[in-house]
């Protein structure tokens, strides 16, 4: 059982991330949000101490088993991941896409039997959602009290985007600014007005959401 990895944070992608530890590079699963949020505060090249599960995934009749490891920075984040995936039906890779609230969230709907919130995370239908809350009831107060209030995992933009959303995005991107700073701003003025039609429109309603959000 590998349960932690410390060593020099060499490359970091949307999903997963390799450290070396004399002289081995260990590939390590991520979820995105984490991920995203150690690309940006520059800690490749640096020390890393990732809290990590091992575990093996299968292939199909003709594959092999493979070990994996998912990380996380936070010893509390992995022992929720943990409990998480003990839910049947909860896979790693389901799981890791899922964690789109700050875990506090997802506890306290959990605690609270709040199925509608639950089925709102990504791959958590109805039957999941409910399951969740048959077998982790009870069992994720702790969680429920966590001070951290930043998700895991990003939402898929791409999915619930359209072409002109997008298009923004990509523009913004070009600017300089960061991806989760060019999706809030697109979604803010998308939010404000949800009947814009072209590209052009949503910049220049971005242009003044951002001044008046200046004053």
């Amino acid at each position: 059982m590998i349960s932690c990895i410390k060593g020099t944070l060499t490359h970091i992608t949307d999903d997963y991330a390799l450290v070396e530890n004399g002289g081995v590079h260990y590939e390590i699963l991520l979820p995105s949000a984490l991920a995203e949020r150690l690309k940006t505060n520059g800690k490749v090249g640096s020390a890393i101490e990732f809290k990590t599960i091992y575990y093996i995934e299968a292939g199909d009749r003709k594959s092999s088993h493979y070990p994996k490891l998912v990380g996380f920075t936070d010893s509390v984040d992995r022992e929720f991941f943990s409990l998480f995936t003990q839910v049947s039906g909860m896979g790693v890779k389901k799981a890791l896409k899922s964690l789109i609230l700050p875990i506090r969230d997802i506890a306290t709907a959990i605690e609270t039997k709040d199925a509608g919130t639950l089925n709102r995370l990504p791959g958590v239908g109805g039957r999941l959602a409910e399951k969740i809350i048959a077998e982790l009831n009870g069992k994720t107060t702790k969680f429920a009290l966590a001070r951290a209030d930043q998700p895991l995992a990003k939402k898929d933009l791409k999915k619930s985007l359209g072409p002109i959303e997008q298009e923004a995005i990509e523009v913004l991107l070009q600017l300089q600014y960061k991806r989760q700073e060019a999706e809030d701003m697109v979604a803010r003025a998308v939010k404000d007005s949800p009947k814009v039609t072209r590209v052009e429109d949503l910049i220049s309603l971005m242009f003044r959401s951002e001044q008046k959000r200046r004053l």
